[in-house]
């Protein structure tokens, strides 16, 4: 799923409107941390080596170190262990963290067909790869783009009634919009 998505899903899951601007912030930081070596990586190839998309996505996405560092942020098995250690450690917004990169993850696994994650680095090097896409049509990518869309527009709804602030109105809205600009952009992009 797209970045946007997995960000407005888990603050509808794990936030809280009162005094929790911090625990927010953990589900947020936590919900955007498995996609966190894609934004790196990204940075990289676009501003640092200048590539073509076509580039970036087909052939250096698929090279190491990003396969490795997209399996450590992905990782359940890490993840588990940070909010074990939440509990242990009476550590409460590690916690929440920890919960949002597992909802993160579980809402990529099912919608990952040839782009699949290592999910369960390091124990295995295996990879769930679905028959549906959650973008490439050849696997019912607009299906899968479908249901995602009515996912981000069914939990930001959600969130606009939970938060009446104009601060966090607008977060909302830009984030929404983040998820249509990065669509259009991509579509320009791959069309050239």
């Amino acid at each position: 799923m797209n970045t946007p998505t997995h960000l407005i899903v888990a603050l509808a899951a794990l936030a809280r409107k009162n005094n929790s601007a911090r625990r927010n912030l953990a589900v947020a930081a936590g919900a955007l941390a498995p996609d966190l070596s894609i934004f790196v990586f990204y940075f990289w190839a676009k501003i640092v080596r200048a590539m073509p998309e076509a580039q970036i996505w087909r052939d250096a996405y698929w090279r190491e170190p990003w396969q490795t560092l997209g399996a450590v942020s992905n990782s359940v098995p890490l993840m588990a262990v940070l909010l074990v250690l939440s509990y242990w450690r009476r550590a409460p917004l590690l916690g929440v963290f920890a919960l949002a990169g597992l909802i993160h993850v579980a809402l990529d696994f099912p919608v990952h067909a040839d782009d699949a994650h290592r999910h369960f680095w390091p124990l295995t090097q295996w990879r769930f790869h679905s028959p549906v896409s959650y973008w490439d049509p050849s696997h019912y990518g607009v299906i899968g783009g479908a249901i995602e869309l009515l996912l981000l527009i069914g939990t930001a709804f959600v969130l606009w009634v939970r938060f009446t602030s104009l601060w966090v109105r607008v977060a909302l809205a830009l984030t929404v919009a983040s998820y249509f600009f990065v669509g259009v952009y991509f579509r320009i992009a791959f069309a050239a």
